[in-house]
């Protein structure tokens, strides 16, 4: 008969062996399931199944309350589903946690930076991608959401700097890029009223990408702005029933400095008609008028010449230049201008308005030949001239579409 101690050693030892078994077998089983939901999950909300994936995550979280990850997932589907304002209460009760690892720390600063830009809280947005710059200088996510946030926030020269540091990180080079974003900036600065802060950052971008010749044509409209802003001034004394000896003394010089600065805007201009004559009809309306306000009417020939030189099947040239021999008196010249560009582009409205106008002065129809002038400079308006502008030049066509549409794409 075996001893009643050794009968008790055995059994300890096998019940042991067998608890071990069992820990064993069920342990990994309930991590395998956790794991397996998770999968799921991140399937299900890549497939776009949300409803799916938000199911599985509440059931990890309800098995294990200190799953972070299913916790920040959650609120992703919540955000992904069309509720960004309880996506950002479900994150932000995970900030409250101590034991958070690093990643989770990332994963957790990305998602509330989009849940704030949801909410259109971009200056939360860019201080949560701020944070996880402040950890990892180099991170691409944080770099290229700033760019974006601070495109749409209008600060330009935050972009800007952002995308420099954004192509040293991803060891890209695009100065073009850069130039483009140095031109918005300027921008702001002339709708902020600051014309030389304006002109000092066109003349960057210009130093940036000498290629960016779109750069003449800002340059001519700070000019151009500054100068309706100074002759505002001006009217505003004027218009005063009395005026005393000062205010006509500064009236005068309001005047003179109105001048001034309208002819600065022609150089500029007529550089980007001279470096890009198939572009020049966008500055040719611009020049007329501000050669003719100037009285300076002989220069208008000169710049339409330097146009043809280069581009002689220019339409919106020729039939400009018709136009001036027209108001010079030189009717057989002019006569003989709009009639080439009409034969050269029988598309071209702008010429055979022209040639309509002719049609009706030779008959002495004063009336309609002031109403077809009108029409003619109405299609030569700035909008009309930037849609035909897009299709020669992206430069133009992205800098007045960025401010409308930020995708990630056009960084």
């Amino acid at each position: 008969m075996m001893n009643p101690i050794i009968t008790v050693g055995i059994i300890v030892v096998i019940s042991i062996v067998g608890l071990y078994f069992l820990y064993g077998w069920f342990r990994p089983r309930r991590k395998s399931n956790i794991k397996d939901l998770y999968s799921e999950g991140l399937d299900m909300l890549i497939t776009g199944y949300r409803k799916g994936a938000y199911q599985n995550f509440k059931t990890i979280i309800r098995k294990d309350t200190n799953n972070v990850k299913a916790y920040i997932k959650l609120g992703q589907v919540t955000r992904e589903g069309g509720n960004p304002e309880q996506a950002l209460k479900i994150h932000k009760s995970l900030t409250l946690r101590k034991k958070i690892s690093a990643y989770e720390q990332l994963e957790l600063l990305k998602n509330l930076a989009l849940d704030y830009y949801e909410l259109n809280d971009l200056p939360s947005a860019i201080d949560q991608s701020l944070k996880i710059v402040n950890n990892e200088k180099k991170n691409e996510w944080a770099l290229s959401h700033l760019i974006k946030f601070y495109r749409e926030n209008n600060d330009w020269k935050k972009a800007g700097e952002y995308l420099v540091k954004y192509q040293k990180v991803t060891e890209t080079s695009d100065s073009h890029k850069i130039g483009l974003y140095k031109i918005q900036e300027g921008r702001c600065s002339i709708n902020d009223g600051d014309f030389s802060k304006a002109r000092n950052l066109f003349e960057e971008a210009l130093k940036i990408d000498d290629k960016l010749h779109i750069v003449y044509y800002f340059l001519g409209n700070s000019y151009s702005a500054e100068s309706e802003e100074v002759y505002r001034q001006a009217s505003e004394i004027d218009e005063k029933s009395t005026q005393t000896a000062t205010e006509k003394e500064l009236y005068q010089d309001l005047i003179g400095k109105t001048k001034v600065l309208l002819s600065k805007c022609v150089p500029h201009w007529a550089r980007l008609a001279e470096l890009n004559p198939e572009q020049a009809w966008l500055v040719i309306p611009k020049l007329k008028d501000a050669l003719f306000a100037l009285e300076r009417f002989h220069e208008i020939e000169d710049v339409l010449r330097q146009v043809l030189r280069k581009d002689p099947n220019n339409i919106n040239a020729l039939a400009s230049l018709a136009d001036f021999y027209d108001h010079r008196g030189d009717v057989m010249e002019a006569t003989e201008l709009i009639q080439s560009a009409c034969e050269k582009d029988e598309n071209s409205i702008l010429a055979k308005l022209i040639r309509f106008k002719f049609k009706v002065k030779r008959e002495d129809k004063r009336n309609l030949s002031a109403e077809l002038e009108k029409i003619i400079q109405s299609i030569s308006s700035d909008q009309n001239l930037l849609r035909m502008f897009y299709k020669t030049s992206n430069d133009l066509k992205w800098l007045e579409e960025t401010g409308k549409d930020m995708e990630m794409f056009s960084i």
